[in-house]
C-alpha cells in the first residue's frame, strides 16, 4: 500500500516536469500538417482523471506560469487559460471522491461513469478546444482577418492532441496505478428492515 502511494506521487512529479520539458524542447520539432500537438494538455487530462480536481488545477497553474514566462505574447493569457480551463474541465471529468461515491451508494443515486480512458481523452479534447477558441478570438480581436486555415489549424490541434493523449495515457496510467487500480470497489448497501 505504502509503495503504491509513493510510486503514484513519484510518477506525478516526473510526469509534470517531464511533460513541460518535452513540450518546450521536443514537441516544436514534431509537426503534423504544420501543427504541433499540445503535450501540456495531454498531461493535464491524465492528471485530472488519475489524481483529481485539486492536482489538475495546480498542474494547470504551474504550466500557465511557466508558459507565461516563456511566451509572454498576451499579458496573463497563458496563466489564465491553463489554470482556469483545467479547473473547469476537472469538474466534468475527474474521478468522484470516495465520500461522494459512498453517499450516492447509500442513497441509491449511483450513476454509471464513463471509462477513465474515455474521460481522459474528452478532458484533453475540451481543454484544447477552449485554448484554440480563445486563441482564435484573440487573433480576431487583434484586427486580423480570420480565414479557414485558422479554424483548420485549431481543429487539427484538437484532433492531434486527443490522439496523442489516447496513445500516451495507457502506459502512464499503468505507471501510476500498477496492474490493478488502487480504488476500492463499493458494494451495494445492505437492506435493513425495521422492526416496526
Amino acid at each position: 500500500m505504502q509503495t503504491g502511494f509513493v510510486r503514484k506521487y513519484v510518477v506525478f512529479l516526473f510526469l509534470v516536469f517531464s511533460g513541460y520539458f518535452l513540450e518546450v524542447c521536443v514537441m516544436p520539432y514534431i509537426k503534423i500538417f504544420g501543427v504541433t500537438p499540445n503535450l501540456l494538455y495531454v498531461v493535464i487530462g491524465i492528471v485530472t482523471v488519475a489524481y483529481g480536481k485539486l492536482r489538475a488545477f495546480w498542474v494547470g497553474l504551474i504550466y500557465g506560469i511557466l508558459m507565461q514566462t516563456m511566451l509572454p505574447s498576451v499579458t496573463f493569457l497563458n496563466l489564465a487559460l491553463y489554470s482556469l480551463s483545467s479547473l473547469f474541465c476537472s469538474f466534468a471529468f475527474a474521478d468522484k471522491p470516495l465520500k461522494t461515491l459512498e453517499y450516492e451508494r447509500v442513497v441509491n443515486r449511483q450513476r454509471r461513469e464513463m471509462p477513465p480512458w474515455l474521460r481522459t481523452v474528452l478532458c484533453t479534447m475540451l481543454n484544447t478546444l477552449i485554448y484554440e477558441t480563445v486563441q482564435i478570438t484573440y487573433i480576431y480581436l487583434g484586427g486580423s482577418v480570420l480565414t479557414v486555415s485558422h479554424f483548420l489549424r485549431g481543429i487539427t490541434d484538437v484532433i492531434l492532441t486527443s490522439i496523442l493523449c489516447l496513445i500516451l495515457q495507457f502506459p502512464i496510467r499503468l505507471a501510476i496505478f500498477g496492474r490493478h487500480r488502487n480504488r476500492p470497489v463499493l458494494r451495494p448497501a445492505p437492506v435493513v428492515f425495521s422492526k416496526n
